[in-house]
């Protein structure tokens, strides 16, 4: 008979889908929801990267470094997560790593500059991270479906992450908005709203 610890090495090694190939669901899961947010942001938007040639490559770089940042963090803990009995600690504390260039700059922003979140274009921004943010999420809930996660409260959480990170840099070459104020308000915050969502759901979703 097989034991518990003989199936976890399996899902551990294998993952939960049981046809195809693990790496390629929970790969493809992912690809298909950036790309149908990047399909919709393209088709439905214009003047992408505009704020370029207004301002440069910094304000572009800032918003990208972050979400791409997290992003990266949020595919690796989510494949970690979806293999029971590995370790996934270091990677989730990883995760808050983007968040640090964002504070610092943002705390020298207000004790220079004073807050700048007026940019006229905060409902459109809103209204894109609401629409994007749950078409990442939900890509991320059935990548690691694909595999065996135990963890579901964490899961959900770092799904959630991936979500809005993915909303973020499809959006953002459409935003012309400056200042880690906006940033923060109308990017971040919905970021880790959708987080708390994940959390909350993440059991529900993500059992098997």
């Amino acid at each position: 008979m097989t034991t518990t610890d003989d199936l976890l090495d399996r899902l551990s090694a294998h993952g939960a889908a049981t046809a195809g190939k693990p790496r390629l669901v929970f790969g493809g899961w992912l690809l298909g929801a950036a790309l149908l947010c990047a399909a919709g942001v393209s088709l439905l938007l214009t003047e992408a990267f505009y704020s370029v040639e207004l301002y440069g490559l910094g304000p572009m770089v800032a918003k990208w470094g972050f979400s791409l940042s997290l992003i990266l963090f949020c595919v690796l803990a989510l494949r970690m997560l979806g293999k029971p009995g590995r370790n996934s600690g270091v990677l989730l504390a990883l995760l808050a790593l983007p968040f640090v260039p964002v504070a610092a700059l943002l705390a020298l922003e207000l004790s220079t500059a004073g807050p700048m979140m007026d940019g006229p274009t905060w409902p459109r921004c809103l209204l894109a991270m609401a629409i994007m943010s749950p078409i990442g999420f939900a890509g991320a809930v059935l990548a690691v479906r694909s595999m065996a996660p135990t963890r579901l409260h964490s899961a959900g959480l770092v799904a959630g992450l991936f979500g809005g990170a993915l909303a973020m840099t499809a959006y953002a070459p459409f935003c012309p908005e400056l200042g880690m104020t906006f940033m923060t308000l109308y990017y971040c915050l919905p970021i880790v709203l959708m987080a708390g969502i994940g959390w909350m759901f993440g059991p529900r979703l993500l059992r098997w």
